[in-house]
């Protein structure tokens, strides 16, 4: 069944008459015929500190210019990563009202994300 499937995406790929914009950030897992149909690929490194630092203050304009770069120096996380987190932080705020203490909040978040990292994910079939 999965060849099955992996074969009818490969052959609409090939007969699509337009573009297609296809984006991962697990590379190193995808499957070589889906790969060797892009014609560019262009890759895009994580932020830099400063680049996270403005993302987190964007994502959580409250936080205070030390957490932001407390967050953006101990934390290599990518912009959706930072979303992520902020979203966490806003259900919890929902869920449980704001809290006086955000910086343990979002470290605790911070550390979920990581160890979701680790989590082997594969792409393709």
């Amino acid at each position: 069944m999965e060849n099955s499937i992996q074969n009818i995406i490969l052959q609409e790929m090939e007969s699509l008459d337009g573009i297609m914009i296809a984006t991962t950030n697990l590379t190193q897992n995808l499957d070589s015929a889906f790969e060797r149909r892009f014609l560019y690929k262009i890759k895009f490194e994580k932020p830099t500190e400063e680049a996270r630092a403005h993302i987190w203050h964007s994502m959580i304009p409250n936080l205070s210019e030390t957490d932001v770069r407390a967050l953006a120096s101990k934390y290599d996380f990518s912009g959706g990563q930072i979303e992520n987190i902020a979203r966490h932080y806003t259900i919890d705020n929902i869920l449980h009202g704001q809290s006086e203490d955000v910086l343990p909040m979002l470290i605790r978040h911070c550390d979920n994300e990581r160890l979701d990292e680790r989590k082997t994910r594969k792409i393709g079939f």
